[in-house]
């Protein structure tokens, strides 16, 4: 068996090698080194659509010890067949004619014996027919359209600038007057043989595009290229790959957003595979760019729309057994979870309920701040055993049930003393929460348990609208008020014959379930201030306004993405797939055991009508 540190050192070994290469290699490319006095381009329009194109183009070899063995030359598109193509240097035929290894799409002329020494001058010459260059104008139905740049060279390599010519031979019969230029003006608009010719002149290094077009009309042409606007705009990318790049950039983050808000952070593998696809079909179809856009961006509103509408947000996966039963005996706090109601609400109900057992006091009510009880401190003692230990010693004491998780509730609110509720971030208490009240329901119809609690929140609700006398009325709401705060509307419920509920914490009754109640008096706006804000009376006068508000407030206290519980959070789980997908790759693994020269320049930019490049080319 070969040892972990020896494959280290022979992996090492070979990124050196590798590395030694490419310098080589990038070495041999330095050494190329060239002008190139003139560089003419010849078109000539077919009725077909298709162009024969002939270069001429003179180097002179200015390397020290290199000669120019090869050159690159590129084509407008990769439709072009070597057979078709024919080239020379200084009258020497040459045969040797490949795909380039660095132009795409383009071709390698190798020189062999005719190889342009120092200081020598050659003059290139190359002919082909290119198919499918002649397009409809889309500025006039009945033009047609040609657009083409010469070939190009990396700069390294070039010394000096350029005569470049671009001439264009037109079909017979056309008026020097219909014809138009795009862009670029026409440098020579004459009769060559009766033929109409344009011409385009520049002097500039031959170390990028010289991009230019004509218009003219299709009089004498058997077709053109015709494009729909999708297939114009899928050329358009193809010829601005920059362009094309970050476009599918913003498609696969696009992608990735709605993918793991639809799956809930689950279904990785899944992610991958349909990633992996859709980057390559962004990569050799262009036109499935503007396919997929309008695509994910509804599938973004629909997802979004739908994770909006439902109501499983947060709560973790629950094992629903049919017939289980009906899990009874939960707080109003861990019904408000099994239903999966807004998680201000279920905020409110624990600090609400921990106010009426006295756990709590209200040191401000605008906005609502909260403190822990004298009796209910934990601060001072050593460790979370000691401190629940002690909190359910002075919850017996005032004739209260604290239950499991009120206790990390108390310990965080302890920790932030005069911290406005909806300051404080309760992420983990209330996870806690959620994890309790799933464990409490495991093994339960999660139906049937969901139904049971709506009943009790309309009997609740019922019971108090339906009781005459105000001191019954108030004990009732007294006892059932954090099932009244689960209804959709509980506004109503707090009002009674013209008197406003007045909360428990607000009478100043002492702390307790069983403590003592007397009839409520008319709402008044009076009472203690407190920091100058809210008074007790206000909040009594108007305890379901003042509700509304603070639920309203702690709204933005807690996100259901916060919460990173495993669940439905999207609209699919797909964690079952990740599992499947382990399994086979651990399956599966446990069954298994150039020619020296300079890169060539390039791009395409095209523009204006439809169009057709002659690509970046390249000399070595």
């Amino acid at each position: 068996m070969i040892s972990g540190k020896l494959l280290r050192r022979a992996a090492l070994f070979l990124l050196i090698l590798i590395t030694a290469a490419l310098q080589v290699q990038s070495v041999g490319a330095q050494n190329y080194r060239f002008a190139i006095p003139t560089l003419r381009l010849q078109v000539f329009v077919q009725p077909d659509a298709s162009v024969r194109l002939l270069y001429e183009i003179a180097f002179d070899n200015l390397a020290a010890n290199q000669p120019i063995d090869i050159i690159d030359i590129g084509m407008p598109h990769g439709n072009y067949d070597l057979n078709n193509i024919r080239a020379w240097v200084n009258d020497n035929s040459l045969n040797d004619i490949r795909h380039s290894e660095y132009v795409k799409p383009g071709v390698e002329v190798h020189l062999g014996r005719h190889e342009i020494r120092r200081g020598e001058r050659g003059v290139f010459r190359l002919e082909t027919t290119i198919p499918d260059l002649v397009y409809q104008d889309t500025t006039r139905q009945d033009y047609a359209s040609l657009q083409i740049t010469p070939t190009w060279f990396d700069r390294q390599f070039i010394s000096g600038a350029s005569e470049i010519w671009v001439v264009v031979h037109l079909l017979p019969g056309l008026d020097l007057d219909e014809i138009l230029y795009q862009n670029v003006p026409f440098t020579e608009k004459i009769y060559f043989e009766e033929q109409p010719v344009v011409a385009w002149r520049a002097n500039q290094a031959a170390a990028g595009p010289f991009l230019v077009g004509v218009s003219f009309p299709q009089r004498g042409m058997e077709r053109v290229v015709t494009l729909t606007p999708l297939q114009l705009a899928a050329k358009w990318l193809e010829d601005n790959p920059t362009i094309w790049t970050g476009l599918i950039v913003g498609i696969m983050i696009l992608f990735s957003i709605i993918f793991f808000r639809f799956s809930g952070l689950t279904g990785f593998s899944v992610f991958v595979i349909l990633a992996l696809g859709l980057l390559w079909l962004l990569n050799t179809q262009p036109i499935a760019v503007f396919a997929a856009l309008p695509a994910l961006l509804a599938g973004f509103g629909a997802n979004e729309y739908h994770l909006s509408r439902r109501k499983t947000t947060y709560l973790p996966a629950l094992a629903h057994v049919e017939g289980g039963g009906i899990k009874r005996g939960l707080t109003a706090p861990e019904a408000a979870a099994l239903l999966e109601m807004p998680l201000n609400k279920l905020l409110t109900l624990i600090i609400f309920g921990l106010l009426k057992k006295g756990a709590l006091t209200a040191a401000q009510h605008e906005p609502l701040t909260v403190a822990v009880s004298h009796s209910f401190r934990g601060a001072h003692l050593g460790s979370k055993k000691e401190r629940d230990k002690e909190r359910r010693k002075a919850a017996q004491a005032a004739g209260v049930v604290l239950h499991k998780y009120e206790h990390a509730f108390l310990d965080l609110i302890e920790s932030r003393p005069n911290a406005p509720v909806h300051k404080v971030d309760f992420g983990g208490p209330m996870r806690e929460l959620l994890k309790h009240a799933a464990e409490r329901v495991g093994g339960f119809n999660i139906n049937e348990t969901k139904e049971y609690y709506r009943k009790i929140v309309r009997r609740a609700v019922t019971e108090a609208q339906t009781i005459g006398e105000l001191p019954e009325w108030e004990k009732t709401v007294d006892r059932n008020m954090e099932w009244i705060l689960m209804d959709e509307n509980p506004s109503p419920v707090f009002t009674h014959r013209g008197y406003d509920y007045r909360p428990i914490w607000v009478r100043g009754l002492g702390t307790g379930a069983g403590s003592a109640t007397t009839s409520p008096a008319p709402a008044t706006p009076g009472g203690p201030a407190y920091g100058g804000k809210t008074s007790f009376g206000d909040v009594a006068a108007s305890f379901a306004g003042w509700t509304e508000n603070t639920m309203g407030r702690l709204a933005s206290s807690i996100s259901p993405e916060s919460l990173a519980l495993p669940g439905a959070k999207g609209l699919v789980n797909l964690s079952g797939a990740d599992r499947v997908t382990g399994d086979i790759f651990k399956a599966l693994s446990e069954g298994g055991g150039s020619s020296s020269g300079g890169s060539s320049g390039g791009g395409c930019a095209c523009a204006g009508c439809a169009c057709a490049c002659a690509c970046a080319g390249g000399g070595r």
